[in-house]
């Protein structure tokens, strides 16, 4: 029963009686909104819903109001529930259904069916919204006052079911209680929540680093103007992260590059001090001195470059401009679906086992780590990177093979700079 109502523990749509105040059918012109009125009797009192309905977005605003049939003045508990099915989802570690809530500000979410089965869900505290919700859709009531709210949530069959309800009103003889709620139902549209509130923008998660992700989609979507594709604005938008952060990576390139050349006279201070461990360290320190090399400048760049990274991760992830968005639609030469949808996985996983093989290539040519051990889990990495990416949306296993690729021409473009200095 989504937006239903439940009075005073009476589910009003089962337990009511209602009639609709006008049998005409509703109609919401462009640019418009379009009313509802319902009119019922539920344990004794008068409830009149009036459900105004806009065509600019997907909130659904609710003026409830109240009114005692009898001649004593009643404490009246109403709960608004919202509902979805698990259609609402692709259903996989990147888009599942789950139960989400904003309480003062702070977004909660309990994604565990089982937990959700058996146990359900509650919440309590400023609640400005609660519901169930996808990666791309969201299915939220939000109460007028939003105040020492409660919400509880459970799954029940296939069905995700969230009733919130605000603090109990009074309703005197001849008086009406009006109380305002508002619904969203619909897609994750980052701007049009931002525009109904701040909180409900929440239902978005771009994680920690929130800040740097709106501004890679605010270029991902200026690329989108012109290219007319997602898949070439991500393009578009991994050449510009990657000529920003080019002195960095050439820098860290640089510095492995003078580690490389250490290394024999690092293989000697090891074994010449190899029982004493103390004098290795000073010896090994003193060699970075002479020379001018710090050990931790090649790891710097990079760890400027992981917020980027993750932000970026998080942007692509919930961005529901790359749901059913194509790139390549068919694979070159047939009539099979490829890259049809950048959310969803490739189908024959050729993007991420390219990408894996990028990765490789980019090793190769990087100067070799200087303990072995490291050496060794480097060369792994290719192969747990390909296994984790084969099921990572496409639109992300794209952005990382241009950047691999772009990583290896400047690889090979500062190599042989390297070579011709030293001739």
């Amino acid at each position: 029963a989504p937006l239903g109502l439940v009075i005073n523990g009476q589910p009003s749509w089962s337990t009511g009686k209602w009639a609709l105040e006008s049998d005409s059918g509703v109609s919401v012109a462009e640019g418009g909104k379009g009313v509802v009125r319902l009119v019922g009797e539920v344990d004794n009192l008068r409830v009149t819903r009036e459900l105004t309905f806009n065509s600019e977005n997907y909130l659904i605003s609710e003026k409830v109001s109240l009114a005692t049939l009898g001649t004593d003045t009643r404490s009246v508990r109403v709960r608004y529930t919202v509902a979805a099915d698990t259609s609402n989802a692709a259903n996989t570690n990147y888009d599942a259904m789950r139960v989400a809530w904003d309480n003062g500000g702070s977004l909660g979410e309990e994604t565990s069916t089982d937990k959700l089965t058996k146990e359900g869900v509650e919440a309590s505290g400023k609640l400005y919204w609660a519901g169930p919700m996808s990666t791309y859709f969201l299915s939220a009531v939000m109460p007028g006052d939003a105040d020492e709210a409660r919400m509880v949530g459970r799954m029940q069959g296939s069905v995700y079911r969230v009733a919130l309800e605000p603090k109990e009103v009074v309703v005197a003889p001849g008086q009406e209680t009006t109380l305002e709620v508002s619904y969203w139902m619909g897609p994750k549209e980052r701007k049009m929540l931002a525009a109904v509130s701040d909180q409900l923008a929440l239902s978005v998660d771009l994680g920690m680093f929130s800040i740097i992700a709106k501004g890679l989609l605010w270029l991902l979507e200026f690329f989108q103007q012109y290219t007319h594709n997602w898949g070439l604005s991500i393009i578009m938008l991994t050449i510009v992260i990657k000529a920003v952060f080019w002195p960095l990576t050439a820098k860290s390139y640089s510095s492995m590059e003078k580690m490389k050349k250490l290394q024999p006279m690092m293989a000697n201070i090891r074994e010449k001090y190899k029982d004493d461990k103390e004098a290795m360290n000073k010896e090994v320190m003193a060699l970075y001195k002479t020379y001018g090399v710090n050990p931790a400048s090649g790891c710097v760049p990079i760890l400027v470059q992981l917020p980027v990274f993750f932000g970026l991760y998080q942007a692509l992830l919930t961005s529901i401009e790359l749901r059913h968005a194509p790139f390549i639609t068919y694979l070159p030469g047939t009539d099979l679906i490829w890259l049809a949808d950048l959310s969803s996985k490739d189908p024959y996983y050729i993007t991420p086992i390219i990408m894996g093989i990028t990765m490789f290539l980019q090793q190769k040519m990087s100067p070799p780590a200087t303990d072995p051990t490291q050496q060794k889990i480097m060369m792994f990495l290719p192969i747990v990177f390909t296994a984790l990416f084969l099921s990572f949306p496409s639109g992300l296993v794209v952005y990382w093979l241009v950047n691999n690729i772009l990583s290896i021409a400047q690889q090979w473009r500062m190599g042989r700079r390297s070579k011709l200095l030293a001739q």
